[in-house]
């Protein structure tokens, strides 16, 4: 049996039995990425683990919490957990990075996985500020329509659903409607909203709005950061 790419590293005995689990990645807006963030610090959320692979990208920075690891996990201790993702896993270790998380989750017992995602907004009609879809195993409904048959989903984002699917957790995926190729704060505080009437988390979202220009401006420079970092790491080693 070829071996597994990708493990999870926890710093305590946390158990997620009866958790909400909330993750995404930096698609289309970055929409999941901004949400999550934004969830985890709103929250004061703790850092209880992290999600090693085998092609992790070869740089860091500091936050308040210490060194930051590109997959880290969040927790109120309670019955929120939310899963940052800074990066996209490395191609070659998606599928096993969607694969080990969910079989976690799984054993974790969890209550629902949401993901966030985004979607292309020259899809929407009339008023609509998001679409959703489930797997076969999640009983909540939401008033905002299905999203479209025939429409992809790519990315980690997919193999994260089908794995849930497969597994029989419970799932849910939000994907506000976004600008596909710019940060999108105001798609990401319309998840969060979504996951606030879901599960009544209590965050408020004036901050995204009233940020949103500096938001996107921050993102974008780490962004950016991440980018040269990752052109110079092929030749002289660069230290940030």
């Amino acid at each position: 049996m070829r071996k597994r790419r990708v493990s999870i590293e926890m710093f305590e005995d946390l158990k997620l039995k009866n958790h909400i689990v909330v993750t995404g990645f930096p698609g289309f807006g970055y929409t999941g990425y901004i949400a999550t963030r934004y969830l985890a610090k709103e929250k004061k959320l703790d850092r209880v683990g992290v999600i090693l692979t085998s092609h992790l990208p070869e740089y860091t920075l500091l936050e308040d919490y210490g060194i930051v690891f590109p997959f880290e996990i969040f927790s109120d201790y309670r019955k929120l957990t939310v899963i940052v993702n800074h990066v996209l896993p490395d191609r070659r270790d998606r599928n096993d990075f969607a694969l080990t998380l969910v079989e976690w989750l799984k054993r974790n017992e969890i209550s629902e996985l949401a993901l966030i995602g985004g979607l292309d907004k020259r899809f929407r009609k009339e008023n609509e500020r998001y679409r959703w879809f489930a797997t076969t195993s999640y009983n909540r409904r939401l008033e905002s329509p299905l999203m479209e048959k025939g429409l992809y989903i790519i990315g980690p984002l997919a193999h994260t659903i089908m794995y849930a699917e497969l597994y029989k957790i419970p799932s849910i995926v939000i994907l506000p409607y976004t600008e596909p190729l710019q940060f999108d704060p105001r798609a990401a505080a319309t998840a969060v909203e979504v996951l606030d009437e879901l599960y009544g988390l209590d965050v408020d979202t004036r901050k995204l709005y009233e940020d949103a220009e500096r938001l996107e401006k921050e993102i974008s420079e780490l962004v950016k950061k991440q980018e040269e970092v990752v052109k110079h790491a092929s030749g002289e080693r660069v230290y940030m």
